[in-house]
């Protein structure tokens, strides 16, 4: 994961909640039509199949909620792999969306030296990125 990955995780974090929050509001309704559907009387060889595209629709919203979460989960992987106050700025920056004179302040660095530490912070970032890269293009 390169730093435009990193840039855009809170925003992918609260893509995902939102899609969540909808995918269960739409799950809850689904829930209910089946239960009602199933105390009444069916027509034989007749499948509900506005039912079926519902749940087919919900199925691929789950899938690319996966994968979705799978790359936040890598970003948050390389975060990990980095000192502690770099793991601290970009963590404060890029997941709580924290800005620079919180951060100097939650830190006790000033300002320039904070903006400073994020700027190679992000250039580690792009290192363990290549790094990660390098390592997928070695034969085995």
């Amino acid at each position: 994961m390169n730093r435009e990955d990193l840039k855009g995780l809170k925003y992918s974090q609260e893509w995902v909640k939102e899609q969540i929050e909808k995918y269960e509001e739409q799950r809850t309704i689904v829930m209910n039509i089946s239960q009602n559907l199933d105390g009444m009387p069916k027509a034989q060889n007749k499948p509900n199949y506005a039912l079926e595209n519902l749940i087919d629709s919900y199925n691929e919203l789950l899938n690319i909620l996966a994968k979705e979460q799978r790359k936040i989960n890598k970003i948050l992987e390389q975060i990990n792999m980095l000192e502690p106050i770099y793991r601290t700025i970009l963590t404060k920056r890029y997941l709580y969306g924290e800005n620079f004179e919180t951060i100097s302040t939650e830190i006790d660095y000033d300002y320039y030296n904070t903006c400073k530490l994020h700027g190679k912070a992000l250039n580690e970032f792009d290192k363990l990125d290549n790094l990660a890269n390098f390592d997928q293009d070695l034969p085995n």
